[in-house]
């Protein structure tokens, strides 16, 4: 609110454009710039460029209704104090702007983006990967959405191919040797069905070498729809589909619209088949793609067999996603392992219909590990995702105050795992401890719950309500109050640069650099019954406010109890 103003007296003072930056160390000032420094790459010493400047500023009228101080730093920097009354003025802003985070409104774009997350393959069981690709997609859509982007949410999954056949045949296995039919099977759990599937593909493919010709026989049954594998087939589908609904409802997600490969792989094939001679070539009996005129690999689109492989079926997806939303971007949060794979499909995206052209982007998310456990799909050593959901809940259970239901706990374990999944960028790789994601004293989700319930708590206990309270004149301001007020002016920037740079972690470090100050606040300050109640349950209603709607964007529940 504040930067732009002031960018905007600083355009119309130097006849160009300056960019405000939000200091990273406290102490010099709420904005700062380095404009001096750059227009004194000339052989002007930068330090007397600003304060000559600084003396012109001061002079300026509109920009001191602002500010209460411009001062230089280090080789030039010039930053910028707001006046106190206007930290002050900006709790009522925070209280009456609850549900419009209105960052990034100002600029008059209203991009469309559509973001694909999560990607399960049926018949597997999810993992942490793919519990991070949610969590991050989830998140990076409310943000966008919050700085003004449409955004539609989008989930490709693989529903047809070999780890299909692999599971159903290591299943029909399994089922004979616990002499259990299909329609029995049908009866177990949500989460039983699905572990048995993850149990029948761990068989596949561990004894797949020596019944090869049987699993590929089945796989192509699938393809071809045979009627004598539909039944089983479809059936064991949709227990994957329901089992990963429960999980997109428990993070509290859902999508516009679930795309699979069964539904592209034949358009796919056509796709690049007619293109032949033009982007793709034949070689040895495949079909490729040669990357290495534009800097990249070649890679297979069909196989010696004539199947579509994962390339081909893109070619098809992007197609049926543009036609579905016409998005001006569309972000893939995909495992880093998949770089060189996205820089090829997308460069042929882009030859064959140049109207995508820039519109595709990989965001590579980074790997996840789990503290003292290794994991390998494969052979079946892996951390379940509700596995870890229960190991969580189980680390929270001793911290809830008596009457804690089991809705409360599930809703800060979630908030933990996403939290500690955020916490990183994106492409950043994730080692999660359940115990430190816990924890009550450090940058944890859970941490920040309990400051909301904290603030929450608090304004119960005072008669005073924060949006009845009318602005007060506060003649001095604690080092600790203007610590935080001068923290909380800063919301609507950082959900900015987080959606500008598809980074929730810059909005969880402010969560916590919040939480830190409002607790430094709360245990050096009397607030109930002191002489400046009103304006401490204002500022306490505040930082509730921010600690609610910051924890929403990343897609985590801000109880009102811990």
């Amino acid at each position: 609110m504040y930067k732009r103003k002031i960018e905007k007296i600083l355009e119309e003072i130097l006849g160009e454009k300056v960019i405000l930056e939000t200091p990273k160390i406290e102490g010099f000032g709420d904005y700062t710039s380095n404009y001096a420094l750059i227009v004194s790459k000339s052989g002007a010493n930068p330090r007397d460029v600003a304060s000559k400047l600084v003396e012109k500023l001061k002079n300026n009228a509109t920009l001191m209704n602002i500010v209460k101080k411009v001062d230089i730093a280090g080789p030039g920097f010039i930053n910028f104090w707001l006046k106190d009354e206007l930290l002050v003025d900006n709790l009522t802003y925070i209280d009456t702007k609850k549900d419009d985070v209105n960052a990034g409104k100002d600029d008059g774009k209203k991009q469309k983006i559509m973001i694909e997350f999560a990607h399960p393959n049926t018949h597997k069981e999810m993992h942490i990967g793919h519990m991070r690709t949610l969590i991050i997609g989830e998140a990076l859509s409310r943000i966008l959405g919050a700085s003004g982007s449409k955004v539609f949410r989008a989930n490709y999954q693989g529903d047809v191919g070999p780890h299909v056949a692999k599971s159903i045949w290591g299943t029909q296995n399994l089922l004979k040797e616990k002499n259990m039919s299909w329609e029995e099977a049908g009866k177990l759990s949500l989460r039983g069905k699905a572990h048995l599937l993850g149990e029948g593909y761990v068989r596949g493919v561990s004894l797949y070498d020596e019944n090869k010709d049987e699993i590929d026989d089945l796989n192509s049954k699938i393809y071809s729809r045979d009627a004598n594998i539909m039944d089983v087939y479809q059936r064991t589908r949709k227990w994957s589909l329901d089992y990963y609904e429960s999980f997109y409802k428990r993070f509290y997600t859902c999508f516009d619209k679930l795309y699979f490969e069964s539904e592209v792989y034949k358009e796919g094939k056509e796709i690049v088949l007619k293109n032949i001679g033009n982007i793709f070539e034949r070689s040895e009996g495949a079909v490729v793609f040669k990357g290495e005129p534009y800097g990249l690999h070649t890679r297979v689109f069909i196989t010696k067999d004539g199947n579509p492989t994962y390339e081909a079926k893109d070619m098809a997806l992007v197609r049926h996603q543009y036609n579905d939303f016409n998005f001006d971007r569309c972000i893939h949060v995909v495992a880093n392992e998949q770089i060189d794979y996205f820089k090829v499909v997308i460069k042929a995206m882009e030859l064959i219909d140049p109207t995508i052209k820039g519109k595709e982007y990989h965001l590579p998310m980074g790997m996840v590990q789990l503290v003292g456990k290794k994991m390998s799909s494969r052979t079946g050593e892996i951390l379940k995702v509700d596995d870890l959901i229960d190991e969580v809940i189980s680390l929270i259970a001793p911290f809830i105050k008596e009457g804690g239901d089991d809705e409360l706990k599930e809703s800060i374990a979630i908030g933990a795992i996403k939290y500690s999944m955020l916490r990183i960028h994106p492409e950043g790789e994730v080692v999660f401890d359940p115990k430190k994601s816990v924890s009550l004293e450090g940058d944890s989700g859970c941490y920040i719950q309990y400051t909301h319930a904290r603030c929450i708590s608090v304004e119960k206990k005072s008669e005073k309500k924060p949006e009845d309270i009318k602005k007060e004149e506060i003649n001095t301001l604690n080092d600790e109050e203007e610590a935080l007020l001068r923290k909380l002016v800063h919301f609507d920037e950082i959900v900015k640069t987080a959606a500008e740079n598809l980074s929730p972690n810059t909005i969880c470090e402010y969560l916590f650099e919040v939480a830190q100050k409002y607790n430094t606040f709360y245990n050096k300050h009397k607030i109930i019954g002191s002489e400046n109640e009103d304006f401490r349950i204002k500022l306490t209603g505040a930082c509730r406010a921010i600690l609610s709607k910051g924890l929403n964007l990343l897609g985590i529940q801000a109880p009102e109890r811990m």
